[in-house]
């Protein structure tokens, strides 16, 4: 057939001659236009092929069951067999090698349509090649399917059919086997036939016929069925049941039950408590050479008995085991390969030990086989007329398998010879093809040894076709830059058609541009220039084609900001956070992703995703520890940022191998099983022992993080288990499993008692104490303690046995007054005393009371406030009665009393002392006695004596609260020791700048009143803290300090509050004739108060203002030199800061002599109508109270309703004066005290020129203002019920060192009731 120039277009594009063809010429157009039509009708037909199996039997057997009861449902069966081609293939069956005719076989065999599979239903006995009823017509056999065409011969794999049978035990009546406890024993299993080999497992069935399974690490079954006990106990005493063995075939879903046995079990005559041992002995092992084939299981055996269990520890000579593949099964005595390769091959030894004898050993050679597996295998190929086809075939296995070669279901020398085929062992070539060449090629490389093989049909197909796209280009296909994109062009044609990409007129070859083998486009690295339109070309010699797509390129998504490593510890809180960006025309969607997988946050709780699509991991747990992935996606494309989470947590338990015991030690040995991300540090070795079952001791505490052995002391005749924990940063891993036991022999003790001392608890007595030996250092039965003990004067030992170990003194009565005995104490069992010396003590019988007392107590001097010089004369050393300890110097005053006296020790050799603990300003008393070890003697005479006054100790309490920007508010309490008559308080403060102080200042004037209790401190910087120390003081000097840190509040940014105040008229100067006038300020303190304050003041008739001293402590100021006569405005002026804030003026009239209060305008009190009321009032009350008073004395003295409560058993009322709810109150010292009543204004305080804040700040708490108008009472208490209530400020503390603000511009308290205007108080 001669090549044609004419070609197709896909895509709506039109019919076209390929203009990259050379050779074509205008004139040709005819004829090609009529091959086109030819090419177009070739393509539309179906194209031939070769058959080739698509189901099709295993390459082993193919069992089948039959029916065994009547009620049973028939078990039909499928021989699969199925294969496409072109034709549609025909089927026919060989069977043992012969045709297989299964039309005319039995009407219980059928084909299923449009397949070769074979259907067989009800498969009866007579099937079987050794059936009761053997005859030609058996089903059992070698079948081989065969699928042919007009082009070639399909074969299918050979498998053989065969059928599954599980016989039945033999009849027998139960067997009786007798054992005795402790020893091993093996039950026989006489197992029936059956194929596939049935599996063999004991029960226990009930005499009831109900059955159980077993499970228990001294009972294991061996691979022949046998049941080994690897020691019997008491409790496998088959009183009420039967062993029974059970063999079961899984393919036919059935069992079989037989063998029945009897287990008497007989006592071992051992003494109780401790168990006849029995060393391991060997019950079951695998055969010394065992074969294993590559990827299947390999299991090895060793079943030991002895008494304890012995622990089974597998090794391999040479290496480890293999990695991650290892299992043990029947509690270590079986150890199970997976997927078994040529590596695994090697001596495997197992051990057994229990503590018990010598350890034993079995080794076991593993030689691996595989059966035959394609290394490389053929393909079936679609060729053109002229050109080569090579099958290529290798396969491997143990022993190597040989290759044949099969050519249409026929071995390859049976097939016709062809010139042009060249065979070798692993390959055939067929040069030059030819359409007769199409047909099946099939290669079976088979192990002649076993008889395993592996088989692969392929064919080749001889074609004469023109090109065609299958799969054209996408239309409007969209990517992003920086991606690779693939535009399809999928073609069919013989010879394989030649595919080219243009766009536009240029090819698209090379850089970026690669063509797939199957004629498809990949373009790398998209950038914006190739969004466009592309076309494909497909020619080979019988046409060409055309296909046309186009390209759409967008912004690639990006992550602009990832996620970063964290790391936590197990509980605590992981977050990731992650931005990105795309293409404005695509949708972003975030999700997040732990090691590959997407979080599911509808089953995760834990996992929380946040509105800015941060990931959120509460409470974590070790297992979160893994990959974090955010992926920004799109329909188009994604980016991925990752970061690793680790979470630290305790180590997981290590896993105990096993334990080696010896006589004196065992050698622990074990294996870390992860450190949950935070590296082992070290390894704690714990015990217990039978004595203290449910403590477990620490034998090694810091064993090297790089151990996995340790060696751990034992001591003798004790039960040892053992286990392992882990240690890392975080903490302590759970345990590991104990170990088995470990008995050690008896042995004599190992030392003797510790702590032993003699001493007396009577005169009359000797009491021996040591400290008791535990159950773990007695070494062997029968243990006791042997005490000895003699006087010094006499050699003679005396020597008494105390059998029980929980004992820890000894009582010896009837002993002289304070002895000196010579004691010791020593341990011993049934094996002999210890092996080291006793260590002999000196001890002394009791005690008695001295019988002298000191003499000549004399006061040598004072020295100071708390000090005084003693002396005494010694007593006679005899009259102590025991050991002397020295002397007691009592001491005490009138105010603690006698019964709280103090002691103070001396020496025995002491005659004198300076005694450094008297009360200051106090009468004080002292005496001294002498005493010895248990008792004190006779007091001395008792002298009394005065201390002078001396230093006070700290206030009790120092609070400050913060006073506009520049100022503090400080309160205290009295000191709890004065020492002496307080005369007031010196305060100090320092600048805090970080953690040093500046210079030391002191707040002046000094405070000159005890009673004073609050003061200001002006003039600080504002936004600044400062500790504040405050100092009592009496005539001895300054007491010891009391400071606390404290803030200011920031720089003041608006005025503050409008003052209000009040001004009292003071007596003039006889001197100058100049009136006074006293200002007292009142700040706001519900808002800002100001840190500190002035006074303007003019006459009415002037235009400027005069002022006073700004007043930074004080809170109020006398205004001296005004002319009498006159009319003065004054007003109040707050500070804080750069800001001020002026009071209302108030007029105020001066005199030159000061005349009746009714005469100057000013407020009478006797006049005023609140007082006449008040006075009426009090009157009225006093009415009342003496007639209650007349009714009580008429009637006993006693209310009705007092005597009712002592008819009720209430009989605490006082008869005393006054009214019982208040009287017996205050003695009792419960309620709150009445408050004194606000003070009158018109009280007249001392004149002076100096007077300042100490002067007026001395009121009760309850007065919100003092008498000269002071608020420091209030705002202090204001000061408190912000901090207490709204939580504004840190609560006040009683501690020194607590930095305390209440900023004042917070207060919520109310100033209610207080008046603004001027009330003139005459002094």
């Amino acid at each position: 057939m001669m090549a044609s120039s004419g070609g197709r277009s896909k895509a709506g594009s039109r019919i076209q001659l390929n203009p990259f063809s050379p050779g074509v010429l205008p004139g040709v157009l005819p004829g090609v236009l009529l091959l086109l039509t030819v090419f177009i009708h070739s393509a539309q037909a179906i194209v031939q092929s070769p058959p080739y199996m698509v189901k099709q039997p295993p390459n082993t057997e193919l069992l089948f069951k039959v029916k065994t009861r009547e009620d049973e449902n028939d078990k039909p069966f499928i021989i699969e067999c199925e294969a496409e081609g072109q034709p549609e293939p025909k089927y026919r069956w060989e069977k043992n090698g012969k045709p297989f005719s299964w039309q005319v076989y039995d009407t219980r065999i059928s084909q299923q349509p449009g397949r070769g599979s074979l259907v067989i239903t009800n498969p009866q006995a007579e099937d079987t090649v050794g059936g009761k009823y053997y005859n030609w017509r058996h089903l059992e056999g070698l079948y081989i399917c065969y699928a042919d065409n007009e082009w070639g011969t399909a074969a299918s794999n050979t498998v053989y059919v065969r059928q599954s049978t599980l016989n039945s035990f033999k009849e027998e009546p139960p067997k009786t086997i007798s054992v005795e406890e402790g020893s091993p024993i093996q039950l026989p299993c006489e197992a029936p036939a059956g194929w596939p080999k049935p599996s063999v497992y004991w029960m226990i069935q009930s005499t009831n016929g109900a059955l159980k399974t077993i499970n228990s690490s001294r009972l294991t079954v061996d691979p022949e069925g046998n049941l080994f006990f690897s020691n019997v106990t008491s409790q496998d005493a088959s009183n009420d049941f039967f062993y029974a063995c059970s063999a079961a075939s899984y393919f036919r879903n059935e069992y079989k039950l037989g063998n029945r046995v009897v287990l008497k079990v007989s006592q071992s005559g051992s003494s109780a408590g401790l168990q006849n041992k029995e060393p391991p002995t060997k019950q079951y092992v695998s055969r010394k050479n065992m074969i294993a084939i590559r990827g299947q299981k390999a299991r090895m055996w060793c079943i030991y008995g002895g008494t304890p269990l012995p622990e089974i520890r597998w090794t391999k000579r040479g290496g480890a085991l293999p990695q991650g593949r290892t299992n043990y099964d029947n509690y270590g005595k079986t150890l199970e390969i997976l997927h078994v390769d040529f590596d695994d091959e090697g001596d495997y030894t197992c051990e057994a030990s229990n503590g018990v004898g010598i350890a034993k050993s079995y080794s076991i050679s593993l030689t691996v086989h595989a059966h035959p597996y394609f290394k490389k295998e053929p393909q079936s190929q679609t060729k053109a007329e002229g050109e080569d086809v090579l099958f290529e075939c290798e396969a491997e296995g143990f022993p190597s398998p040989r290759i044949y070669w099969v050519h249409n279901g026929k071995p390859l020398d049976q097939a016709e010879p062809n010139p042009r085929r060249i065979v070798t062992t692993n390959s055939i070539m067929i040069k030059n093809l030819t359409k007769q060449d199409t047909g099946n090629y099939g290669c079976n490389a088979t192990a002649e040894e076993s008889g395993r093989y592996v088989y692969k049909d392929v064919f080749v197909n001889v074609l004469a076709l023109p090109p065609e796209i299958t799969e054209p280009p996408q239309d409007r296909l969209q990517t992003v830059t920086g991606s690779t994109v693939k535009l399809n062009c999928e073609t069919f044609g013989a010879p394989k058609p030649i595919v080219k990409w243009f766009r536009g007129l240029d090819e698209l070859t090379g850089n970026r541009y690669n063509i797939t083998g199957d004629g498809s486009l990949i373009i790398t690295d998209v950038k914006y220039v190739d969004d466009g339109d592309y076309m494909c070309n497909a020619t080979n010699k019988f046409g060409f084609e055309i296909a046309h797509g186009s390209l759409i390129v967008k912004d690639h998504t990006r992550i602009t900001g990832g996620p970063q490593p964290y790391e936590v510890e197990a509980g605590d809180t992981a977050t990731f956070r992650c931005n990105a960006v795309t293409d404005p025309d695509l949708a972003l969607t975030i999700n997040w992703l732990k090691d590959g997988r997407r979080i599911d946050f509808e089953t995760e709780p834990r996992f929380i995703k946040t509105n800015d699509n941060s990931l959120t991991i509460t409470k974590t747990t070790e297992l979160d520890s893994g990959s974090y992935t955010c992926e920004a996606k799109t329909i188009l494309d994604k980016d991925l940022a990752s970061a690793s989470l680790i979470v630290q947590d305790v180590p997981n338990p290590p896993e105990l191998l096993w334990v080696d015991c010896n006589s004196k030690d065992a050698d622990v040995v074990w294996k870390p099983r992860g450190d949950n991300r935070a590296p082992i540090l070290s390894y704690k070795i714990q015990y217990n022992t039978s004595f203290t079952p449910d403590t477990w001791e620490t034998a090694i505490d810091l064993a090297s993080s790089t151990a996995t052995s340790i060696k751990a002391s034992m001591s003798p005749w004790t039960n040892y288990t053992f286990r392992v924990i882990a240690r890392n940063k975080v903490g302590d891993s759970l345990p590991s499993g104990h170990s088995k036991v470990c008995l050690t022999p008896e042995d004599v003790p190992y030392k003797n008692p510790d702590n032993v001392i003699g001493r007396g608890t009577a005169p009359t007595n000797l009491v021996i104490y040591w400290t008791r030996m535990p159950q773990i250092e007695h070494n062997a039965p029968k243990f006791k303690y042997r005490v000895y003990w003699r006087r010094e004067d006499d050699p003679q030992w005396k020597i008494e046995d105390i059998a029980d170990w929980r004992q820890k003194e000894l009582y010896i009565e009837n002993q002289p007054r304070f002895t000196k005995y010579r004691i010791k104490v020593i341990a011993q069992n049934q094996k002999g005393e210890a092996n080291m010396a006793a260590q002999e003590v000196i001890g002394y019988s009791g005690e008695a009371q001295p019988s002298q007392a000191p003499t000549n107590f004399t006061l040598r001097e004072v020295i100071g406030p708390r000090s005084a010089l003693v002396s005494w004369d010694p007593i006679n050393p005899e009259s102590i009665n025991g050991h002397f300890k020295g002397y007691k110097i009592i001491t005490w005053t009138d105010e603690t009393g006698e019964e709280n006296q103090r002691e103070i020790i001396m020496r025995s050799d002491s005659t004198q002392a300076l005694v450094r603990s008297f009360k200051p300003y106090a009468k004080n008393y002292a005496r001294v006695l002498a005493f010895n070890g248990a008792y004190n003697g006779p007091a001395s005479n008792t002298i009394e004596f005065r201390t002078p006054e001396g230093k006070p100790g700290p206030t009790a309490m120092l609070e400050c609260y913060p006073m506009g920007s520049s100022a503090l508010l400080l309160e205290w309490q009295r000191p709890q020791e004065i020492n002496g008559i307080l005369t007031g308080y010196r305060i100090y403060y320092n600048k805090v700048e970080k953690s040093e102080l500046g210079p030391l200042l002191e707040r002046e004037p000094a405070i000159r009143s005890n009673l004073t209790t609050k003061a200001k401190l002006a003039g600080l910087q504002s936004h600044s803290k400062y500790r504040v120390t405050i100092r009592a003081t009496t005539a001895a000097g300054e007491g010891m300090p009391f400071y606390t840190d404290c803030d200011t509040n920031p720089q003041a940014d608006e005025p503050p509050s409008m003052p209000r105040f009040k001004y009292t008229y003071v007596q003039q100067r006889i001197d100058n004739g100049y009136s006074r006038i006293r200002v007292t300020w009142i700040p706001d303190v519900d808002g800002n108060p100001g840190s500190h304050f002035y006074v303007q003041y003019r006459k009415s008739a002037d235009t400027q203002w005069l002022m006073s001293d700004q007043q930074l402590n004080d809170n109020s100021v006398v205004v001296q030199g005004l002319e009498p006569g006159y009319v003065y405005q004054f007003r109040v002026v707050a500070v804080d800061g750069e800001y001020e804030t002026a009071s209302l003026s108030q007029d105020v009239h001066t005199y030159g002599t000061l005349p009746d209060a009714a005469d100057r305008g000013g407020i009478v009190l006797a006049s005023s109508g609140w007082f006449i009321g008040m006075i009426l009032a009090l009157l009225v009350l006093f009415g009342v109270c003496v007639v209650v008073c007349l009714i009580k004395r008429n009637r006993g003295g006693k209310y009705a309703v007092q005597e009712q409560e002592h008819a009720h058993g209430r009989n605490d009322y006082d008869d005393a004066g006054g009214f019982m709810e208040y009287t017996h109150q205050e003695r009792l010292g419960g309620g709150e005290k009445r408050k004194p009543s606000i003070s009158s204004e018109m009280r007249m305080p001392a004149e002076s020129d100096t007077e300042s804040i100490a002067d007026y700040a001395d009121g009760n708490d309850a007065e919100r203002f003092e008498e000269d108008g002071s608020f420091i009472g209030q705002y202090a208490g204001l000061s408190r019920n912000v901090a207490s209530l709204a939580g504004g400020g840190p609560a006040p503390s009683s501690s020194g060192h607590q930095d305390r603000t209440a900023p004042a511009a917070k207060l919520a308290t109310s100033v209610s009731g207080q008046s603004s205007s001027s009330a003139a108080t005459f002094v």
